[in-house]
């Protein structure tokens, strides 16, 4: 299937923060077995001139190391691998040198995932360099959910507490999960879903960008893509705000992806605004 995809982003400072450190980013190419696309929400942590740099920084970097994945096949980096991933062609099992082969589509999704994770880990290493050289700015750190499309394949990179969700056939899932103190006490039934909300320790994370760790472990999903998928990216400031039940309703409105955004920062704020707010929707059309 050859798809088309739609994309909108909106980020709003809230009702009780001074500036906003989150970072949305979209991008959308073209190309002759349909769209690709990289989006991304970020979300800074670290205080003034050091949250907002760790976002950006965050971003910037995912993107640049994954520009590669926006050339045509021709102009794109030769990889080195091994034989055995290869599809043997010859009676015998074994290439022939003449023989060219195509990779495997495992073999490539996990080459795009270890792209992904890669350019991740270097942001990572990028915000940790930036905190050790820029006193003021030490410790600075930020999530990151990042959303990868091509052909009928998605692949979801996720850091921290900013969340990934999927819509599809009216019902809207998370793809992520949580890097956070109250996700651990969720997950031993220490405490119940909805206390997650309400929480004194609901803004303590255990992963992320930058915060002097020099090591970091990605979270990589997948998912098969469908003609009429939905998928939100967006900032804890987000979903706080707005539970469950009010972001599926809001994300079956049957509207642009711009408007749904508008319509999600709109009842973040009506929520209380307590972070800065940031979506990214991205809609999957058949082309």
């Amino acid at each position: 299937m050859h798809i088309k995809l739609f994309a909108a982003d909106k980020t709003d400072v809230g009702k009780q923060r001074d500036q906003n450190e989150d970072r949305p980013y979209r991008r959308v190419e073209s190309a002759e077995d349909g769209d690709r696309g990289l989006f991304i929400v970020a979300d800074g942590m670290g205080g003034y001139k050091a949250g907002e740099v760790a976002s950006r920084m965050a971003v910037e970097t995912i993107n640049k190391a994954m520009d590669t994945f926006f050339k045509p096949i021709q102009d794109q980096p030769t990889i080195k691998i091994d034989r055995s991933m290869l599809r043997p062609s010859s009676p015998t099992g074994k290439p022939s040198k003449a023989e060219t082969h195509k990779l495997s589509e495992a073999t490539m999704a996990s080459a795009i995932e270890d792209q992904l994770r890669a350019a991740i880990k270097q942001a990572n290493q990028a915000i940790v360099r930036y905190g050790e050289q820029q006193s003021e700015a030490r410790g600075l750190g930020s999530t990151v959910t990042t959303l990868l499309i091509q052909n009928d394949l998605a692949y979801i990179g996720n850091v921290g507490d900013s969340r990934t969700y999927l819509l599809r056939n009216g019902a809207l899932t998370p793809l992520t999960k949580d890097h956070s103190l109250v996700a651990k006490l969720v997950e031993t039934k220490q405490i119940k879903p909805e206390e997650v909300y309400t929480h004194p320790h609901r803004n303590l994370i255990y992963r992320s960008l930058g915060a002097g760790r020099s090591t970091l472990e990605v979270d990589i999903f997948h998912e098969t893509v469908q003609a009429g998928d939905l998928f939100l990216l967006c900032s804890d400031g987000l979903w706080e705000m707005v539970h469950p039940e009010e972001l599926e309703s809001t994300m079956k409105m049957q509207a642009s992806p711009q408007a749904i955004c508008d319509k999600l920062i709109e009842l973040a704020n009506a929520g209380g605004g307590e972070d800065n707010i940031t979506a990214v929707v991205v809609q999957v059309s058949a082309h």
